[in-house]
């Protein structure tokens, strides 16, 4: 078939203008590649979760008590909107793991009798299951097997409520409630460390010492029930038997991390492609205008042969509908390749038995055809004029630019200003629209490196003052039950302790003001040094009396300020309640907490001088000798290390930085060099037989190209305080929009953060100029200056 005259006209401009064609169209491929992989690997991430959910049978609500009657189970069945119900018991204690210094946690969970009727199932990925009949024989998390190289058949011993439980590990497994595995003193992962084993009942009961009873239930609810009725009911039958506070599926640590992670990728696909589209349209809108300028004659010509309009104007459209065209298909191979590589990042923090990455053909189609409208929208001003122009106009030559002395004129006057500068700054004031159009697009550039780059600085900031202001022990241990404080002073004469603090935590909910949140009371004493709140200043708040030091995060929950009253109910032990006054907000990071006198706490629970964590200063070299001890002690029931806490954080947040890093820097770099290529291009076509005269006349290549690129860099160092202004906004964005219940980012941006993204910033604006500049030196003055333009 043969194309139209005016078909081939377009793809004569496209390979023509291919490196500009190419350098918007890679913005366009940015954007939608965004939308495409943020909504990729959120399907990836939901269909896997929903899959192994229902396979599963992942509960809606779970509940614990410390011993609580088989019997009870039917009451708890009974309670309207419960459709399902499982009981079990499930006990905490320490094992020694070969390989690691640190004892590991051991969560041990009695498998269920009736596999048809349970909740929360496990999934077998490696060999089998316990046989019933033995008491000697687990089935283990397979990321904690992995983690702590461990393999099928290797013995372990637990020691769990101070009974030794030794079994063999015959299999590997996973399950609903550990697709994502918390450290106990850090939002993430510590796979080594927390070892989740399953076992028959039997045996459970054997080292729980708890036969005919159950301490954990798991609820699966009718469709439209009132959760938080259900709840209170659970809440009421379990009080008696030192139940705590029930909680739905969106609290469930593991179920909430990845939910929160979904939410983010949604904010990803609304907030960054836009940015792309946005500058894409503009940019098509400079390159369709300056190419209707150089193409009047042409347009005359169409128009006087008997092309309509719209004929004469088609060309243009079909241009800018190409290049949103290329864009949006590259966008896509891009955007199905981009998620597939944050899938399996994703791997390596959710465990599913299926996580495998479809394109999502839905997002790829919206993004392209919004692509596909931006770049049309952009040159839809310049059609129209180019729709507008009659043969007459067209024909003639364009009107002189009328040049006159404006304001930067008068500012670069004087003998020390050269010619080639004032020639500069005089097509700048010519085009000051273009001028402001091609400075936003490359603040939006810097702005996007500088409001990304503030993640590893809020990062170290969360750090510093979680673990090394807030939490200055280096050791922290967890007891069984709230012991007296001989047990700590006990634990403080383990070998290499230099100190150790007595701490009280325990459950408790807020209400004020119709709102109410479930968080931990922690009872420090008055004068701790290992951990204490501290101010918006950074100062350590002294307590006072009964009342409470609220983190800022849980007081803007509850609407609350300093001085106010809440109302506070402790979900443990005898549940007592207590109206209080907030002395003072503290400044935390990570997770939401209410600090008290930890004398205060005992007597509101009614209990005398008691604490169910040890936070302790050991000597590093004495580290394996206090970890061999610890074991020995079976009233402990977890351990954490600060040092290991840190290095773990700090390697997870690099790796999966890096790629987020790598996105946007990639991102960002892409705009800087396509706006400057662009800006560079059109200005070089506008001023080709300029410049080649100016060579004529004597100016040297350096010159001319001193000429070409001076306006971008003038454009590039404007547009440095408009990224940096707009850098702080989106990190304060950011800030907003990823900052979750265990951990708020601080929008801090260090000096560093600053002169790398403005390094970057400049790198990206002087490839894409210099590729345009080196062109001086291969202009062809005798072909140039015949040009008629």
């Amino acid at each position: 078939m043969r194309l139209a005259p005016l078909d081939r006209k377009v793809l004569r401009d496209l390979w023509r203008m291919k490196w500009q064609v190419m350098a918007i169209a890679l913005l366009i491929a940015c954007g939608v590649s965004v939308a495409v992989m943020s909504f990729s690997a959120q399907r990836a991430l939901a269909t896997a979760q929903a899959a192994f959910y229902e396979e599963t049978r992942f509960a809606d609500a779970f509940a614990q008590a410390k011993h609580a009657p088989l019997s009870l189970a039917r009451d708890l069945a009974a309670i309207e909107g419960v459709s399902a119900l499982d009981v079990r018991i499930a006990e905490v204690g320490l094992m020694d793991v070969p390989g690691l210094a640190r004892p590991a946690t051991a969560r041990l969970i009695a498998l269920p009798q009736d596999e048809r009727a349970a909740l929360n199932g496990i999934v077998l990925v490696e060999g089998r299951l316990p046989d019933p009949a033995r008491t000697d024989e687990a089935v283990a998390l397979k990321t904690f097997m992995t983690a702590a190289h461990l393999h099928l058949g290797q013995k372990l011993s637990a020691v769990i409520g101070g009974r030794t439980f030794d079994f063999k590990i015959v299999g590997a497994a996973l399950s609903p409630e550990y697709v994502y595995v918390p450290a106990p003193e850090s939002f993430m992962p510590d796979d080594a460390h927390q070892g989740v084993l399953w076992a028959p009942r039997p045996a459970v009961e054997r080292v729980a010492g708890m036969s005919g009873a159950f301490n954990t239930a798991a609820l699966r609810l009718a469709p439209g029930v009132a959760v938080a009725g259900v709840l209170r009911d659970v809440d009421r039958l379990l009080a008696p038997y030192g139940g705590r506070a029930a909680y739905a599926r969106a609290d469930q640590p593991s179920h909430a991390f990845l939910d929160a992670e979904l939410k983010e990728l949604s904010t990803s696909a609304t907030i960054l492609p836009p940015i792309f589209l946005l500058i894409a349209a503009a940019l098509v809108h400079l390159v369709v205008t300056r190419l209707v300028e150089a193409e009047r004659e042409q347009i005359g010509l169409l128009k006087a042969f008997g092309y309509s309009d719209l004929e004469a104007a088609s060309p243009y459209l079909k241009l800018a509908g190409a290049i949103g065209l290329t864009g949006a298909v590259a966008g896509g191979l891009l955007g199905g390749a981009l998620g597939a590589a944050i899938v399996d990042v994703y791997r390596d923090y959710f465990r599913f038995p299926v996580l495998d990455v479809t394109f999502h053909w839905p997002a790829f189609a919206g993004a392209s055809a919004v692509a596909v409208g931006a770049a049309l929208a952009g040159s839809l001003m310049a059609v129209r004029r180019a729709a507008a122009l009659s043969p007459a106009v067209a024909m003639s030559p364009p009107r002189p630019a009328a040049y006159r002395a404006g304001l930067l004129d008068r500012l670069v006057r004087g003998a020390g200003v050269d010619q080639a500068t004032r020639m500069v700054v005089r097509h700048l004031e010519r085009f000051p629209m273009r001028g402001a159009l091609a400075a936003l697009g490359l603040a939006s550039s810097l702005s996007l490196l500088v409001g990304t780059q503030f993640l590893f600085d809020s990062i170290d900031q969360v750090v510093d003052q979680a673990y090394f202001r807030t939490q200055r022990w280096t050791e922290s241990v967890g007891l069984a039950e709230a012991r007296g404080i001989a047990a700590v002073i006990e634990i403080g004469r383990l070998p290499g302790v230099t100190a150790a603090e007595p701490v009280r935590v325990v459950a408790a909910r807020l209400k004020a003001a119709g709102r109410e949140e479930t968080t931990r009371l922690v009872g420090l004493d008055s004068d701790a040094r290992l951990q204490q709140p501290l101010d918006a200043r950074d100062q350590p708040i002294a307590f006072k009396g009964d009342g409470l030091v609220v983190s800022e995060a849980l007081a803007g929950r509850l609407g609350l300020q300093a001085g106010d009253r809440v109302w506070v109910e402790v979900l443990d032990g005898r549940r007592p309640s207590a109206l209080m006054t907030i002395n003072a907000l503290a400044r935390d990071y990570t997770g939401f907490a209410a600090y008290l006198d930890r004398r205060a706490l005992n007597r509101l629970m009614g209990e005398g001088d008691l604490a169910n964590r040890a936070e302790l200063l050991v000597a590093s070299d004495a580290r394996p000798a206090f970890y061999r001890a610890v074991e020995a002690r079976p009233g402990i029931v977890g351990a954490s290390s600060r040092d290991e806490t840190v290095a773990a954080w700090r390697q997870a947040m690099a790796e999966a930085f890096r790629v987020t890093l790598i996105f946007y820097v990639g991102f960002a770099a892409a705009i800087a060099f396509g706006v400057a290529y662009n800006v560079t291009r059109i200005s070089l076509s506008e001023r080709s037989r300029d410049l080649a005269t100016l060579h004529v006349l004597g100016f040297g290549h350096g010159e001319c190209a001193y000429i070409l690129a001076g306006e971008l860099v003038i454009l590039a160092l404007a547009a440095v305080p408009l990224g940096v202004l707009g850098g702080q906004a989106l990190a304060h964005g950011l800030v907003a929009a990823y900052s979750r219940d265990e951990l708020r980012l601080p929008a801090v941006i260090t000096a560093q953060s600053y002169g790398l993204a403005i390094a970057a910033y400049l790198s990206a604006v002087l490839l894409g100029g210099a590729l345009v500049v080196r062109r001086i030196w291969g202009l062809d003055l005798v072909s140039v200056l015949k040009t008629r333009e």
